[in-house]
């Protein structure tokens, strides 16, 4: 059985759904912003019913694409893959050992899967280092206003 995930609101609030009566109760979740780890909860609706949640914290959603790309610190480029993709960011993995440290910046290119085969360049700071392949990475600037902003209008919610 998996876990339900619930998201935060930017009101630090969670919405509880009991999954036996369907009863709902919003709930202030802020002491748990700041927690490092996963954080599961166990909620006890009013008809009794108890239920594990996972509170999602993210800002946004990710979608899961394959992108070839290139990213590129201190003049040396590591070709490999956008692995997901948000409105704040990437997770990249590198084709080869990348001795890139978190919270240093970068810049990556790749190309979209849209129909014109765009191109996108940003700046990048490594935020997360999940191995010597593997980086979480957040865009330094969130103003999209390239081929990347009418890729999240346009095809950022669609399925693949």
């Amino acid at each position: 059985m998996t876990i339900p995930k619930i998201f935060v609101s930017s009101e630090l609030a969670a919405t509880f759904v009991c999954e036996s009566c369907g009863n709902s109760s919003t709930r202030d979740v802020s002491k748990f912003i700041r927690h490092k780890a996963k954080v599961q909860l166990k909620y006890k609706c009013k008809c009794g019913h108890i239920f594990s949640v996972i509170l999602e914290r993210r800002r946004g959603i990710r979608k899961e694409v394959q992108f070839k790309g290139v990213l590129t610190q201190n003049r040396k480029q590591y070709p490999g893959v956008i692995t997901d993709l948000s409105y704040n960011g990437i997770q990249f993995k590198t084709l080869e050992k990348a001795l890139i440290k978190e919270e240093s910046m970068a810049e990556v290119k790749f190309t979209l899967d849209n129909p014109n085969r765009s191109e996108v360049r940003k700046r990048i700071r490594i935020r997360k280092a999940f191995s010597e392949y593997i980086f979480g990475c957040e865009f330094e600037d969130t103003d999209h206003f390239d081929d990347l902003g009418k890729y999240f209008l346009f095809y950022f919610s669609q399925k693949k």
